[in-house]
């Protein structure tokens, strides 16, 4: 461990874990307190165990962290503020398995929306509060809150925040860190309230309104009902819940930008959204035309307004589901397991590979067919009116055959437990990508109950390299001085 201090590292760490699980179950025990459903102590236990594992750390002073040691404390909060959130779940008594709790919160905090629940409305209202508040929380991700709203004079801020995956602030659009951070959570509380507001509207109860937007808002996917968004049974309710997963999974810095700039034309100018726009639109029709002319509904409305929702769900990792489509044609069945493994627009709070990588796999290919066409040319990968150097290249193939192979190999891992193909590849791919169902034995009609703990583990491990995008969590095995 050369190098290293533990102390610091230690200090903030627990600092954060602290912060966050104020954050995290101090809203669900308020609502269990109102709803008096003798929920406290699963809120409480949590907050008091992070209180003390923080009071240890009032001898260390102050200290400016390293790269490397904030990159440890970036990474390690994934997998420990998870194992605290599990607490309240085996607490409780609904969840009293650790791995399953654990599961469901690394889950929950990765906005995968995965469940290893049977029967999700047999848990107390206060507890379904606190799971579906665990999709907000991840969906912006740790170190944002920590540094935009839990902790404003956090001196690690632009450290911790460099590392984390959701690339939320990976624009500068404002000098310093902090205030970057401010804006992006700014825009994700407007777009929770108007959300909010207008589920309400639509006459959606106060709770479900709450529950739905921060599992659509952060693209969690997770949902309070067994019936997962079909219990409205509302085409307006499916619009909106759909219009404010696209708007999630494009990237927050957008709307500042319109805002600051007072356009749109800022929106419908970037690249990424126009190809990622295009790709829903275009698979949006395909599901469509194929649901109907296959006879899986009998008129076109009915093709369209399923089709639209389940592909939007799959383009943006969500994962709600309004209907059982296990059963719809394998083409759009495997045309969602595409599109969720491609993700959304980077800089958002969707999962996958990004659509920005997928653009830039297309230039280099034609790069690649136009230098054969002609040698004599010189071809620069341009992204966004920026050229892309070899540098910034080279860790995009390294993530992308990182990312891939670890869907493989996770993949290859359920197998060994008898799993069938479709089963633990789709489990494989919708965990990575933050999707959350899959297809077969973890469809949108079952969970992921089936899987043993080890299982479980490499699922939960396969959610949060997804969520980090890998490249971090591989970096601390190759820092020589830890």
């Amino acid at each position: 461990m050369k190098n290293f201090r533990f102390k610091p590292v230690y200090k903030y760490l627990t600092f954060m874990l602290f912060m966050l699980s104020l954050l995290t179950f101090i809203p669900p025990m308020v609502y269990s307190l109102y709803v008096e459903d003798k929920e406290i102590l699963s809120f409480i236990v949590p907050i008091f165990i992070s209180l003390f594992l923080f009071s240890l750390s009032a001898p260390i002073k102050t200290q400016k962290l390293t790269e490397k040691e904030a990159l440890f404390i970036a990474v390690s909060v994934w997998f420990l503020f998870p194992a605290l959130t599990s607490i309240s779940y085996v607490i409780s008594g609904y969840i009293p398995d650790p791995i399953n709790a654990y599961f469901e919160s690394v889950s929950g905090f990765t906005t995968t929306g995965a469940s290893i629940l049977t029967n999700i409305e047999i848990l107390p209202k206060s507890i379904l509060f606190m799971r579906n508040l665990t999709n907000w929380v991840g969906g912006l991700g740790f170190a944002v809150f920590a540094v935009s709203f839990l902790s404003t004079k956090l001196p690690i801020g632009k450290a911790i925040v460099k590392f984390e995956s959701s690339k939320i602030v990976e624009e500068k659009i404002e000098p310093r860190v902090k205030e970057v951070t401010k804006i992006v959570f700014s825009v994700y509380i407007l777009l929770t309230a108007t959300q909010i507001i207008l589920m309400k509207i639509a006459g959606v109860k106060w709770y479900d309104a709450f529950t739905f937007t921060f599992a659509t808002v952060a693209t969690g996917g997770f949902a309070p009902y067994n019936q997962s968004a079909g219990v409205f049974n509302s085409f307006p309710v499916e619009v909106i819940i759909t219009v404010f997963m696209i708007l999630g999974a494009i990237n927050l810095q957008l709307y500042y930008l319109i805002l600051k700039k007072k356009s749109l034309k800022v929106f419908f100018k970037d690249q990424e959204v126009i190809v990622y726009l295009s790709i829903i639109g275009l698979s949006v029709l395909f599901a469509t035309l194929i649901l109907y002319i296959k006879g899986y509904y009998h008129n076109v409305y009915d093709s369209f307004r399923f089709s639209l929702f389940q592909i939007v769900s799959a383009a943006t990792t969500t994962g709600f589901s309004t209907t059982d489509y296990s059963n719809w044609h394998y083409s759009v069945l495997a045309l969602m397991m595409i599109i969720a493994l491609i993700g959304a627009v980077g800089g958002s709070t969707g999962g996958g590979i990004k659509v920005y990588r997928l653009i830039v796999i297309g230039k280099t290919i034609y790069g690649e067919i136009k230098r054969i066409a002609h040698p004599k040319v010189v071809y620069k990968l341009i992204i966004k009116g920026k050229p892309v150097n070899s540098s910034t290249l080279n860790m995009f193939w390294a993530f992308l055959s990182l990312y891939l192979f670890t869907v493989l190999i996770g993949g290859f891992i359920l197998t060994l437990g008898d799993h069938d193909l479709i089963t633990s590849f789709s489990a494989s791919i919708a965990c990575i990508t933050s999707l959350g169902p899959g297809l077969a034995d973890v469809g949108p009609a079952s969970n992921f109950a089936g899987f043993n703990d080890f299982e479980k583990l490499i699922l939960s491990f396969e959610m949060i390299f997804g969520r980090l995008e890998i490249i971090p969590v591989i970096s601390l095995l190759f820092f020589k001085e830890l």
